[in-house]
């Protein structure tokens, strides 16, 4: 059984240690007025600032650690997620949590008599 992290939590529930670093983005949302202008001069109207994204992955589960992340995000609209955030060079175990929502999930089946899943990803995003 897989190792659970307290950096990487849905609604207060410790993911899975993955197989792969995760991929944690921020994306400032720009207003369709933004633009260039007939002198070239671009012109940013930043309508949210930091909304973030993140990809998990992980290589190998069980049927039983597959459910358990499945049953973490299945039929909710939102979730509260919980990551770690970079705050200075010195302390990387400070974590945020913000109002997201999993764009996509899957799995594939590897060994169907076992129950073995395999490439199981979670992308989550920001609401």
């Amino acid at each position: 059984m897989l190792r659970t992290l307290d950096a990487f939590k849905i609604d207060g529930q410790p993911l899975y240690e993955p197989s792969t670093t995760p991929t944690i983005t921020f994306t400032d949302v720009e207003s369709p007025d933004s633009g260039t202008d007939e002198m070239g001069v671009y012109h940013r109207e930043v309508l949210r600032f930091g909304v973030l994204s993140c990809s998990i992955t992980w290589n190998v589960l069980s049927n039983t650690e597959c459910a358990y992340l499945l049953g973490l995000i299945q039929n909710k609209t939102t979730f509260q997620f919980t990551c770690p955030i970079s705050s200075n060079s010195t302390d990387v175990t400070q974590t945020t949590t913000r109002t997201c929502y999993c764009s996509n999930y899957g799995a594939a089946i590897q060994k169907l008599q076992r129950g073995i899943w395999r490439n199981m990803t979670l992308e989550i995003q920001e609401c």
